[in-house]
């Protein structure tokens, strides 16, 4: 395993559904934070894919293939890589404004719409044992996985937005950190995306300051 893949690997998840996973991947994009700058845990299209590995989106077959796929598509990858990365940040925006309780950008939405129309084509309906079933296609060129990827992300957030989930969506009570999660607490109180990661810190501030 390379260090780019632990690396990747070490990324909680956290989100409750792999769209917010995939939105968690960077910090100091949120309005207010201190942080000096935006940290981005996916640095190349080759993280990108371990992502979708450690997700469990893609198979450790499917993984390697691909892994291969950008080797060979030398500067082209570079154009994919900040394709997925602008639609992930697109999308961060998207559902922060809904963790706020603030308007959703037109722009946005719409953007969402588009790529839902134009990876369309990435998945297809199957019949299994359990029943028929969405799944995407395999991935031949640089081109298909990036529309496949962007499609997985697309079609998740569509899911979340229609759904009543939505109302569970939050944004981490830290406010140096970007994440977004699902609240499924039997109170629907959780505040932080992790209480043993941000909640702690955050009460050792508490606990500093009242000294």
């Amino acid at each position: 395993m390379s260090i780019g893949q632990l690396k990747v690997n070490a990324i909680r998840l956290i989100g409750g559904m792999s769209v917010l996973d995939y939105l968690n991947t960077c910090d100091g994009r949120r309005p207010g934070t201190s942080l000096e700058k935006v940290i981005d845990n996916l640095s190349n299209l080759e993280d990108v894919v371990h992502w979708f590995l450690h997700a469990g989106l893609i198979e450790p077959e499917e993984h390697d293939r691909l892994v291969q796929l950008v080797y060979d598509s030398s500067w082209h990858a570079l154009t994919a890589f900040k394709q997925l990365i602008a639609f992930r940040e697109s999308l961060y925006q998207l559902f922060l404004s809904v963790a706020l309780g603030l308007p959703v950008e037109q722009e946005k939405m719409a953007e969402l719409n588009h790529m839902l129309a134009v990876t369309a084509a990435q998945r297809l309906l199957v019949s299994t044992p359990r029943g028929v079933i969405w799944r995407w296609r395999p991935c031949d060129t640089l081109e298909d996985m990036t529309s496949g990827f962007i499609g997985r992300m697309a079609v998740e957030a569509a899911t979340l937005l229609t759904s009543s989930d939505v109302t569970r969506l939050k944004v981490c009570a830290t406010p140096d950190c970007d994440w977004l999660f699902l609240d499924t607490s039997k109170n629907g109180r959780r505040r932080w995306c992790q209480m043993n990661v941000c909640g702690a810190r955050e009460k050792a501030k508490r606990a500093v300051g009242q000294v």
